[in-house]
């Protein structure tokens, strides 16, 4: 069964300061989200965030795609030898093509599949507020970042003035 959401959430308009609260909120090691409308650095440097393992995975999935890419055509020409006057049976720089392009089709359809894949398993892992006023809030996805913190209603006052130090636009508490 999901655990409901308990913790205040606040609305920046500005990148810098959403920065710093997300680094205070770390600092005091809190279990927050952040919002935002496009992917920024200076958050992902405040929350402390490690690397995505998704340049990896886009490496294996291409690196497989080239060498299915060179496999496939050198067992198809051993299998099934065609000699045409003196030339080679194997043709490196005709399956070139194949293999690079394997690389691509392997490498985007994996890179795609883990977004959706990692993007969904931060959605387990981190509860955000299921009241109605969050879910027709639609500036974090236009204009506004925004901070979740899960906490009681015991810490909820540090929270919410942390926020407002912080010129926090809106500071919304659901317990």
């Amino acid at each position: 069964m999901a655990k409901t959401f308990t913790g205040i959430w606040g609305t920046f308009p500005y990148l810098d300061e959403a920065a710093t609260v997300a680094k205070k909120l770390r600092e005091e090691g809190r279990d927050y989200s952040v919002l935002t409308p496009c992917p920024r650095h200076e958050l992902y440097d405040a929350m402390g965030q490690p690397q995505s393992r998704l340049p990896w995975v886009t490496l294996v999935f291409g690196g497989l795609g080239i060498f299915f890419g060179y496999a496939l055509p050198i067992w198809t020409a051993y299998d099934w030898v065609l000699p045409v006057s003196q030339k080679p049976i194997l043709g490196i720089p005709a399956f070139t093509i194949f293999a690079f392009e394997l690389m691509v089709l392997l490498g985007g359809m994996s890179t795609a599949v883990s977004i959706f894949l990692f993007g969904h398993l931060a959605l387990f892992r981190s509860r955000l507020p299921k009241s109605e006023k969050f879910k027709s809030y639609g500036r974090f996805s236009n204009d506004r970042f925004g901070i979740v913190v899960r906490c009681d209603e015991s810490q909820a006052s540090a929270v919410e003035n942390l926020m407002n130090e912080h010129s926090a636009e809106e500071v919304v508490r659901e317990f």
